[in-house]
């Protein structure tokens, strides 16, 4: 009788024994942030005499202790390697629950850990809790020297997505230029298990591409959206046709010279064969300003717009004259045509007998002609004209290592 009944009282402490259990499951965390790894025994009335945690990480391979926690709470750190003020107790011995909470989790700290209950007389129970770091990726939009236009295909710019785990992906968004570009993507595995990816954007260097808006679009399971990178292709290039205008932004009269290039044109302004006109006239970067209209100033002058890729040229001549003396000039020519015509009529008259009338109206279709030439002539000469200054502009454009003329 003894017997069976020291059998039954066996068979009910198997059954207790083999439902009692530790519960817990793996863990994913990002870099940087906080992780919990619970576990909790169940199925057990046994007296609890100590939980213990071990782990196994990629900064330490070996499984080992590094905490203990005693029936009434009290922790006992040991061989912390790398862990030593980020982990803390946060379960509650009472009620079986031995979680803990590490905080700024690394790379470092993936890896295998382990709970453990120890109950008596039952002994150790314990669950493994894999813990896996994910490591968002950093990313820039970049290109490595300088593109200079020209016909053939060159890298546009690169979107690297560096040191993510796991791997990122990575595309271009480029909008209605699509079909103009292409991209070639490459990564290399690190041994820490991270991956850096990078997406080259190729296409022919024009200046149609300068300043086009294009996308890098970046997707990893640690970022909790889609990224997106604004780009703008930036493509160098001489100066192209320079153009000289009148500007009428204030009273004072000057003169503006444009050049479209990248980088922005350096602005030189020279006058051709004569020095240059004192304070009569000033020159700043782009502007030519004439401080005082005067015959001094008469001459032919050249703004030469130049980058390190290459310069363009545009002349402007000016011609200055005074209103009065113009005038008294033209008054005193006609005075001496009037003399000189009268005298021919006189000698005429008394030669001939007659007045030439004739003769004169037989020229006046050739004459006429000659004037309607001159016409014609004159509207071909392109002018800015003012009260008293005329100012003709012509442009020319010169490579890098073009030689000037004479």
């Amino acid at each position: 009788m003894l017997r069976k009944l020291c059998c039954v009282i066996l068979l009910i402490i198997q059954r207790d024994t083999e439902s009692t259990q530790v519960i817990g499951g793996s863990r994913t965390v990002v870099q940087g942030e906080d992780v919990d790894l619970s576990c909790r025994l169940i199925e057990t009335d046994e007296e609890l005499e100590q939980i213990t945690w071990q782990k196994s990480t990629q900064e330490e391979k070996q499984n080992h202790n590094f905490m203990l926690i005693s029936p009434n709470g009290v922790t006992n750190f040991i061989a912390l390697n790398g862990l030593k003020g980020r982990v803390q107790f946060i379960g509650n011995p009472s009620e079986n629950l031995g979680s803990i909470r590490i905080t700024a989790a690394r790379l470092l700290d993936e890896g295998t850990f382990t709970c453990i209950f120890s109950i008596f007389p039952s002994g150790t129970y314990n669950v493994e809790i894999p813990l896996t770091v994910l490591v968002p990726p950093v990313v820039s939009v970049t290109v490595d020297v300088p593109i200079v236009v020209g016909e053939n295909e060159v890298v546009l710019a690169t979107c690297v997505a560096a040191g993510a785990k796991p791997q990122a992906e990575v595309r271009w968004n480029t909008g209605a230029f699509s079909s103009l570009l292409r991209t070639v993507t490459n990564s290399t595995q690190h041994v820490n298990g991270t991956t850096t990816v990078l997406s080259h954007l190729l296409g022919a260097p024009t200046r149609a591409a300068n300043q086009q808006q294009v996308q890098c679009v970046v997707n990893q399971s640690a970022l909790t959206t889609e990224r997106s990178y604004n780009y703008t292709i930036n493509i160098h290039y001489p100066p192209q046709a320079v153009n000289i205008t009148l500007s009428e932004a204030s009273k004072a009269t000057f003169f503006l010279c444009v050049a479209d290039g990248n980088p922005q044109p350096n602005y030189t302004w020279s006058r051709v064969a004569l020095t240059w006109p004192g304070s009569a006239v000033r020159a700043e970067g782009d502007k030519l300003q004439l401080i005082s209209l005067s015959s001094e100033l008469n001459g032919l002058y050249v703004c030469e717009a130049s980058n390190p890729y290459g310069r363009a040229t545009g002349s402007l001549y000016v011609h200055t004259s005074s209103e009065t003396s113009a005038a008294c000039w033209v008054l005193l020519v006609v005075i001496l045509c009037l003399i000189v015509t009268a005298a021919a009529l006189v000698w005429y008259w008394q030669k001939y007998g007659q007045f030439p009338w004739s003769s004169i109206m037989a020229k006046a279709p050739e004459q006429t002609e000659s004037v309607s030439s001159l016409r014609r002539r004159h509207d071909k000469v392109e002018e800015v004209k003012g009260d008293s200054l005329v100012a003709t502009v012509q442009t020319r454009m010169a490579a890098e290592d073009e030689e000037e003329g004479p």
